[in-house]
């Protein structure tokens, strides 16, 4: 297994909430984790947020101080549907579309130019909440077809980045 250290946007509780309500709708078990870890079931122990880099475990202390040195103020995204893009290992990922926002945008900025982790920049990298991985293309489109039935656009909120070693998921920060 490959440890790994993720920093990510803690939704607060009514914001998790409300993501939890709307997957709780299928009787189903989401997996977040992507096709790169085995047992990834098993392993998917994060709450649904949002990634802003991701380091290998031997950059741990450069990832914690890049976080500590982090300051903001809430930031609220719109989530504006759901929707579908490709992922590893010839999978896909079911995701909350992020509407484009100006301070999430100089957040990912801000982390992007210390941590210099081009996957994660946020000129390409496409604002997300995961809510499922699978290699099953017709299996997340008929994911996304039941849940954009009776989908209306929402609001999360977030006033802090959590650092985590993964997986499965250990707060370090």
């Amino acid at each position: 297994m490959n440890k790994r250290i993720t920093s990510i946007a803690l939704f607060d509780k009514q914001s998790l909430e409300k993501l939890e309500d709307i997957t709780n709708t299928l009787d189903m078990k989401f997996c977040k984790v992507p096709y790169r870890e085995e047992e990834r079931e098993k392993l998917d122990t994060l709450p649904y947020h949002f990634t802003f880099c991701v380091w290998e475990i031997q950059e741990r202390d450069k990832a914690i101080k890049i976080i500590e040195n982090i300051k903001f103020k809430e930031i609220v995204l719109n989530i504006k549907g759901i929707n579908i893009k490709e992922s590893f290992n010839n999978s896909w990922n079911l995701y909350f579309d992020i509407e484009q926002n100006e301070e999430l945008y100089k957040l990912q900025k801000e982390i992007y130019k210390s941590a210099k982790i081009e996957k994660y920049n946020p000129d390409t990298f496409i604002p997300h909440i995961t809510i499922h991985c699978d290699k099953d293309y017709n299996k997340i489109e008929k994911i996304k077809n039941i849940l954009n039935k009776n989908f209306k656009p929402f609001k999360v909120r977030f006033s802090e980045i959590g650092l985590f070693e993964i997986y499965p998921a250990v707060r370090i920060l």
